[in-house]
């Protein structure tokens, strides 16, 4: 479950369009799902709805699902008695029971196991559960609102979500663009992000200037508000003035990205190998991260003797003589092993969990 966060009302049209309409339906008990990109803000969505609702001095629990195992998941949402399982050495109350009378927030609901499904939908049209290996039959009145950044859609017709749910789910749908659609709405939330971390560091930063916004809001921002809130996170950290500048953000070079991608291939190797030793290591994350996505990928046109810096983290991967599949598959895999939670893993390189399991079982191939 996360922790409590403020929420930044925002003034793009499609955000405002969002904002017009949750204001029509807040007072019903429809269920809601959010769809939009990883980061994008879809739990500010939600949080919007639930302070401006009859609902807003009532509980607002979040669960992300892609966090925990089947087992896990289940005690998380629905509690479990003393006994039901290895480590559940007292009764534990979960989130419906912690959100009633409020809203619980479902974060990432295709990650759900079927069976976790089953007890959504059972508690969706009674009003009712259970605690994992209890009897006692609880009553609850929860506002739901689920959330995804996949193809819901898709995932119904391929059997990885119960269509009965997804029915009963999408009382109505909302989509959330992505950043890179709506710049207008970074200068707000750069100004809060500025605001919240000089008082978390106790520096001096209280603005940022023309330059450096025009910096970020030309910027692509894969990870959206997520990313955005991390740069500016480490510009304030590491500031050395009252005002951001240009300077405190040498990974945001979004042209200089994608100019070098496009005509990565035609450079002559010792162009290569200067161009990447020169770049700052988030700009090597970038890089890395745009050529992930592309298909065919150019990765053996990468400087082959390079160390590919884990971002976030201490940790480096030799790299020496991989290929692409093998790049891919010791990344995930190294990412696998640094977080807690697939989910957190597969959110560090900005891709979903599906990816991220298809990226650590690829079998290593010929060079």
């Amino acid at each position: 479950m996360r922790p409590q966060s403020s929420f930044i009302q925002l003034p793009s049209a499609p955000m405002q369009a969002i904002y017009r309409t949750t204001q029509e339906i807040v007072k019903s008990n429809i269920p809601l799902f959010i769809t939009g990109e990883t980061g994008v803000g879809k739990e500010g969505v939600a949080r919007y709805i639930h302070e401006s609702g009859p609902r807003h001095d009532q509980p607002f629990i979040a669960i992300n699902c892609g966090r925990f195992s089947a087992e896990l998941l289940q005690s998380e949402l629905f509690g479990h008695e003393a006994g039901a399982f290895t480590s559940a050495i007292r009764q534990r109350r979960g989130a419906f029971e912690m959100a009633d009378g409020g809203i619980l927030f479902l974060d990432e609901v295709p990650e759900m196991s079927l069976d976790a499904q089953k007890m959504l939908l059972r508690v969706l049209d009674t009003a009712t559960f259970t605690r994992l290996g209890g009897n006692e039959t609880l009553t609850v009145d929860v506002h739901i609102i689920a959330a995804t950044n996949k193809d819901i859609v898709k995932a119904v017709a391929e059997k990885e979500f119960r269509e009965d749910l997804y029915y009963r789910l999408k009382g109505m749908m909302f989509h959330i663009p992505p950043l890179r659609e709506r710049p207008e709405d970074i200068a707000p939330l750069v100004a809060a992000f500025i605001s919240e971390f000089s008082t978390k560091y106790g520096n001096r930063v209280r603005e940022i200037s023309r330059e450096g916004l025009t910096r970020l809001e030309r910027s692509a921002w894969p990870g959206n508000i997520r990313q955005l809130r991390s740069t500016i996170q480490t510009a304030v950290a590491f500031a050395t003035t009252s005002r951001l500048e240009p300077k405190d953000f040498p990974e945001i070079y979004p042209e200089f990205v994608q100019t070098l991608i496009s005509i990565w291939q035609t450079l002559p190797p010792e162009t290569q190998n200067a161009i990447w030793e020169s770049l700052h290591p988030e700009t090597q994350h970038t890089i890395m991260h745009e050529l992930a996505t592309q298909s065919p990928l150019p990765w053996h046109s990468l400087p082959t003797s390079s160390i590919l810096r884990i971002s976030g983290a201490m940790e480096f991967l030799n790299i020496e003589n991989m290929n692409q599949n093998q790049i891919l598959r010791a990344v995930a895999q190294k990412r696998i092993q640094q977080y807690t939670s697939l989910r957190e893993a597969a959110e560090s390189l900005d891709i979903d969990i599906r990816t991220l399991r298809r990226h650590a079982e690829l079998e290593q191939s010929e060079n």
